[in-house]
């Protein structure tokens, strides 16, 4: 990357080969974790588990992060065609995918390691939702299924907890480009999804509102019949949750419910209903570099 960084929708302008953009890194590939994970949605990875490739700094940083430290930049830096092998190694571990979770902010890297390395299994583009269709582009022909999130309907809560005020409408644009690389979505025989997009929804506390109104306009964008979402209650008090005491606490199953309710109420036929002991740490997986550098 050369000049002033421009990948993402904040356009920070940073010239990342100098200093850290909005993002928290700089212009060389940084990993937090390359592991087997196994707690993706079913549709997604079966024993295999998915080949989660942990990719360090983000260009959102909401304050209640489960992945607070990585999203900051803390991490092991690497070569592109280091993260072209570790497809291969994860791949080889028996990987139902490989799951590249928040590097927008590396998309040409990404890109050049899928040229160097292409899996045999699915590649998995896994994000927040804020991206730049531009940037995305970048990606076509390469990403086999999207997994970003819807997280915010309302601005203003979007301003408070991601300072994105823009985020509806830029995750809108993104979701409408990642359908339009991917197409309808295909499920192989092992029941396990091949292409196509998945649209993740955290609940938030004191936030039904938000999570209604953003069920309604995915209901006006994706194929209720085919297309899938996932609603999680997984959301634990994180990161800086406690400067905002309304959201410094775990979900009251009532909130959940309600939200449930609203997606079977919109007809969506294809919703992942997390159960209430997902919110648990136990979940958020250790970012101590394993699988990053590669061992003799």
């Amino acid at each position: 990357m050369e000049g002033v960084c421009d990948l993402c929708p904040r356009k920070c302008g940073v010239d990342r080969s100098v200093k850290k953009g909005y993002c928290s890194v700089g212009d060389t590939l940084k990993l937090g974790a390359a592991t087997l994970h196994f707690w993706e949605e079913p549709i997604l990875a079966s024993k295999g588990g998915s080949g989660a490739v942990f990719f360090s700094g983000c260009s959102l940083k909401c304050v209640y992060c489960q992945n607070f430290a990585l999203s900051r930049g803390e991490g092991t830096e690497i070569s592109v065609k280091r993260l072209a092998e570790i497809f291969k190694e994860l791949e080889d571990k028996g990987a139902d995918n490989i799951d590249l979770v928040t590097g927008s902010h590396f998309i040409p890297e990404i890109a050049e390691a899928l040229s160097l390395y292409k899996p045999r299994v699915p590649v998995v583009f896994n994000c927040g939702g804020y991206e730049k269709v531009e940037s995305l582009e970048l990606l076509k022909g390469l990403v086999d299924i999207y997994m970003p999130d819807f997280k915010y309907s309302d601005k203003e809560i979007a301003a408070r907890y991601s300072n994105a005020p823009d985020y509806p409408e830029v995750a809108l644009k993104a979701i409408d480009e990642m359908k339009r690389q991917v197409g309808e979505t295909v499920v192989g025989d092992d029941g396990l999804m091949k292409k196509g997009i998945l649209v993740r929804h955290l609940v938030l506390p004191n936030a039904v509102a938000n999570s209604k109104k953003a069920l309604d306009i995915l209901s006006g964008v994706l194929d209720k019949e085919k297309d899938y979402i996932s609603l999680m209650s997984q959301y634990v008090p994180f990161g800086r949750a406690e400067e905002y005491p309304e959201i410094n606490r775990r979900l009251k199953p009532i909130e959940y419910k309600a939200v449930v309710a609203h997606a079977e109420k919109l007809g969506f036929k294809n919703a992942f209903i997390q159960l209430a002991d997902s919110a648990d740490t136990e979940y958020i997986p250790d970012f101590d570099g394993r699988g990053v550098l590669k061992k003799d």
